[in-house]
């Protein structure tokens, strides 16, 4: 036997005389990169153009998608992003197995994100050192060096299963409301908040650990949960970008923002992440706008329609990451990557908008060295 076909097939002496393949070697753990501070490295415009042409619609309709980890365990992972979300990381062994899987399964390796923000918001409970994370309000309280190092703490434990996005912190200026009953929001004072907000990114970057800021363009004051209930801010334009000014001023270093589901009325009837004024605020920065939650039924009610509606405006409206806590391959779900490949190979705007979009979300990809074996 050659050299070259053992490496295809060995076979062995069997007891009976026979021969018998032998068992097939374990496949090669995932390379996971780790860039520390990945917002201070320069993207290679290069490999992103590269890469991006190496895709074809449906492709890059699937890199806009974060979703909950998909059902099945050996299809191959088209989306852009994974989504951790409610009880999904109390067992961290087996959360970093799916981790493991998907990376191994999937062509572009995938944001991996969970919102760890603190307090009662807290994913990872279970793991060591983070049991007692404060909140954001109870962080305020502490010294900026001990807010960095809960940042780093927690992007620490994130990578340590391969979690490299936290959709955190929480930029809004509430010194009342929704935000601040939870203790989700550092202060009323944007001076506290965009200091404290800092301190925690940094953190989190040092682990490279991907910060995400919400809720963009900020809940202010604002009661009531857009997770359960249409929320409608009444602020005049002026003081809606008021608030758009602390998201400005933490701008180095955070990778992006998370709409609001909350409606701005002195700018658009509908919630944030459907309205283009507010995505191409978003867009002014270099950051990625990524969506909140498009499967809650809240969102298909408001736009007098179906989930596939309210994901066909989301992408419309300027987002690059259309996030979802429903599997990508539920079968009681929608297609999500198929409805943005639709759209785009229907309309040639659309399609040129799906490229932008792409290329955005491939930017940062590079930033944190996702894309540096491709």
């Amino acid at each position: 036997m050659t050299s070259s076909a053992a490496l295809v097939l060995l076979l062995l002496s069997a007891p009976d005389g026979g021969v018998t393949a032998a068992p097939e070697a374990p496949p090669p753990a995932p390379v996971r990169r780790i860039v520390k501070k990945p917002l201070s490295r320069t993207v290679d415009e290069a490999r992103v153009e590269r890469v991006l042409a190496s895709l074809d619609t449906r492709a890059r309709a699937g890199q806009l998608i974060m979703a909950y980890p998909q059902i099945g365990k050996s299809t191959p992972v088209e989306v852009g992003g994974v989504l951790f979300v409610g009880t999904s990381l109390r067992n961290l062994a087996k959360a970093k197995e799916r981790i493991d899987s998907s990376l191994a399964r999937a062509r572009i390796p995938p944001f991996f994100a969970v919102d760890m923000e603190g307090g009662p918001s807290n994913r990872m409970k279970g793991a060591r050192g983070l049991k007692d994370l404060p909140s954001a309000r109870e962080m305020a309280a502490l010294d900026d060096a001990d807010v960095r190092r809960w940042g780093r703490k927690v992007g620490e434990v994130m990578q340590s299963l391969g979690l490299n996005m936290n959709l955190a912190p929480v930029l809004d200026v509430s010194s009342s409301g929704h935000m601040e009953r939870n203790g989700r929001s550092f202060s009323g004072d944007p001076d506290i908040v965009v200091q404290k907000a800092t301190a925690f990114s940094r953190g989190l970057l040092e682990a490279g650990v991907m910060p995400i800021g919400k809720h963009f363009p900020g809940y202010g004051n604002t009661d009531g949960d857009s997770d359960h209930a249409l929320v409608t801010s009444d602020l005049p334009k002026q003081l809606v970008l008021n608030q758009v000014d602390v998201f400005h001023r933490t701008r180095e270093v955070l990778g992006g923002v998370m709409l609001a589901n909350v409606a701005y009325a002195s700018i658009n009837p509908k919630p944030a992440i459907l309205s283009p004024e507010l995505v191409t605020l978003v867009h002014e920065r270099d950051w990625i706008a990524v969506t909140d939650d498009l499967s809650i039924q809240l969102l298909a009610d408001t736009v007098g329609g179906t989930t596939a509606d309210v994901l066909r405006q989301s992408f419309l409206a300027g987002n690059d990451l259309l996030l979802t806590t429903a599997p990508p391959d539920w079968d009681q779900g929608i297609d999500y990557i198929g409805v943005i490949t639709e759209l785009a190979e229907s309309d040639p705007k659309a399609k040129a908008l799906l490229e932008t979009a792409c290329r955005r979300v491939l930017r940062l990809k590079d930033r944190m060295g996702l894309l540096d074996d491709l």
